[in-house]
């Protein structure tokens, strides 16, 4: 939630970390009758120093660092005017997407299947058969030594 001091002649608003360039988009509006100077800090440095005419609107983007919480403020005359905290989580949340598929299709798998079933039965059926036929009653050779 950010914080927000009603005296400033300035309306502010810090948007979300944006990916995967790691920026904050702030937009400071001037609502006063005359030109204003105004600075935007990240983490107690200062990004932008800016003055902006009355009536005027003036959007900037500042870094944040990766996965590190960021403090994104607007001061005017030395005194905040707005302030939030910011955590960038670009790397983790481009790795948790779900990624394409590459390997075959659950058809082909079951296809693969199918054909390796009907040539064990295949097999079977001609391992089967062989020992069936030819038989013969006969003797081939004599068993006389």
């Amino acid at each position: 939630m950010p914080t927000v001091s009603a005296s400033a002649p300035f309306k502010v608003q810090i948007g979300k970390v944006r990916c995967p360039g790691r920026t904050v988009q702030v937009s400071v509006v001037n609502t006063s009758a005359q030109a204003e100077d105004y600075a935007i800090l990240t983490d107690g440095s200062i990004s932008v120093a800016d003055r902006i005419p009355a009536g005027a609107t003036r959007r900037s983007s500042v870094n944040v660092k990766e996965d590190h919480t960021t403090t994104v403020a607007v001061t005017w005359r030395n005194l905040p005017v707005a302030s939030v905290d910011r955590h960038a989580n670009c790397v983790h949340k481009t790795s948790d997407q779900t990624l394409p598929h590459t390997g075959p299709d659950s058809g082909m798998i079951v296809a693969r299947v199918a054909t390796g079933v009907a040539a064990m039965l295949t097999g079977i059926i001609i391992f089967w058969y062989g020992r069936q036929w030819p038989r013969r009653r006969d003797k081939m050779f004599d068993d006389t030594h």
